[in-house]
């Protein structure tokens, strides 16, 4: 006979299959990456590239970050002619003065402006790429600090199968507990996702500033043509569904800004979970009908699910110490084993980056970073189911860095303090501890934000 606890530790069992299913994942990654590293470069396979295109999307950003931009990609070592696009979504007075602004400087510069703004960055970069030459294409972001040496150590990499070529991704600001925090555990990120992912024989992911492409291959794959928002996702699994290959040059290669407020933090991860979302709702179908190697696809999808991780993880512990109450304690005993299983293999996964103090990562940073990505875990899997349904993400706009910017929205976490901590309490009380275990750990992230950015909160 079915009984409702049974049913209750089913559902749980369910939703707790994904992220521990992640972790392995990217405890097995990180585990080679350790093991294998990335094969070095040899620069001087790389003697005649033809012309580099450098593509540099902008939207409300300050002139002089953008001739900046443009001036770091004209310096770029690189065997034959740069060509910068600028392709800018703002008004026709603002398009004419970085016009003005950028006479002078040299180079071969266009500045283009987009009448029809349509599928965002992704669309910017699709319109700079139709009015490019180069046989080779960088996508640029005007804030990101691209190594001189990436376009010609990205052309030594490419082959007939390697099409584009990634740099690694590192945050140069460190400046505030946010960036400190997300700066310290970007390193572990990549060495999971892309030097990891890279040493097993796997595609590198294509990221949106700092990747290398073969002009001819974004023909044939129709560039960023049809795109939704997220333009790294989408021109990836356009990729991977031809059969070409994605290479990964390891150091510190692309600097990027990172968020420096909680508020922002959780609305960058809200918004790329939302366009993740949408690339997979658009291109998984065409990926799983590919001759692409079905450790491939395996791997592409769980790659592109781990945002909704947090968020199950949350709803499991919701549904365990609130079903408690009514089907008693055997319920928080029957799925303790999901708990402590998922709680080792997060411990392992963190436990060797701290142990060598990499990146800057240590047990505060580290706790920083998994306490807010867990605090904001609904509000971003709300996001991504969104991408999924193709609902429209309200609010889309660029990612405010440069100062302590606020964004303002529900007090998703303050419910959900309240929440847990009523549960917590009802739990113990009743002497459910198993259960009381499960409302702790999901009421911990919630309390932690509080203490640090109750500001930005309510």
């Amino acid at each position: 006979m079915i009984t409702p606890l049974i049913v209750t530790a089913a559902v749980v069992a369910i939703l707790m299959l994904h992220p521990i299913a992640v972790l392995i994942y990217d405890v097995h990654n990180y585990v080679t990456y350790r093991k294998r590293g990335i094969r070095n470069i040899k620069p001087s396979e790389c003697i005649n590239g033809g012309t580099l295109s450098v593509i540099i999307p902008t939207w409300h950003e300050q002139l002089s970050t953008v001739v900046n931009a443009v001036k770091r990609a004209l310096g770029f070592n690189w065997p034959g002619p740069i060509e910068v696009v600028v392709v800018s979504d703002d008004d026709e007075d603002y398009v004419n003065e970085l016009r003005r602004s950028l006479n002078g400087i040299g180079g071969n510069v266009k500045v283009l402006r987009r009448t029809v703004k349509q599928a965002g960055k992704a669309g910017a970069l699709d319109y700079g790429f139709r009015h490019s030459s180069g046989d080779y294409v960088l996508t640029m972001d005007v804030d990101s600090l691209i190594d001189p040496n990436l376009p010609i150590d990205a052309c030594s990499l490419m082959n007939r199968h390697v099409v584009a070529v990634a740099g690694r991704w590192y945050g140069y600001n460190r400046d505030t507990l946010v960036s400190e925090a997300v700066s310290a555990s970007m390193k572990l990120a990549v060495d999971t996702i892309q030097g990891g992912r890279r040493a097993r024989g796997l595609p590198a992911f294509v990221v949106g500033t700092g990747t290398v492409f073969k002009a001819s291959v974004l023909k044939d794959v129709d560039a960023w043509g049809g795109s939704g928002p997220q333009d790294d996702v989408y021109v990836w699994l356009k990729l991977i569904s031809r059969g070409y290959d994605v290479d990964f040059i390891d150091g510190e290669v692309v600097g990027v800004e990172n968020p420096r407020t909680y508020s922002v933090f959780k609305f960058q991860q809200s918004k790329w979970a939302y366009g993740v979302a949408d690339a997979l709702r658009r291109m998984m179908g065409k990926l799983l009908r590919s001759r692409a190697e079905a450790r491939v696809k395996l791997d592409a999808l769980m790659l592109l699910t781990q945002y909704i991780t947090p968020g199950l993880f949350v709803l499991s512990s919701l549904i365990v110490s609130a079903s408690s109450l009514a089907l008693g304690g055997l319920v928080g005993l029957v799925t303790l084993p999901l708990l402590l299983l998922y709680g080792a293999l997060a411990f392992i996964y963190g436990y060797i980056p701290l142990r060598h103090g990499e990146g800057g990562l240590n047990m505060y940073s580290a706790g920083r970073s998994s306490a807010m990505v867990m605090a904001m875990g609904l509000q971003v899997l709300y996001s991504y189911v969104r991408g999924l349904l193709g609902l429209r993400f309200r609010g889309w706009d660029v990612t405010p860095k440069g100062g302590l910017a606020i964004i303002k929205s529900p007090p998703i976490e303050t419910i959900m303090l309240v929440l847990f901590t009523l549960l917590l309490t009802l739990n113990l009380l009743h002497g459910y501890l198993a259960s009381a275990l499960w409302a702790a750990v999901g009421d911990a992230p919630y309390i932690y934000v509080h203490y640090r950015f109750a500001r930005e909160i309510l």
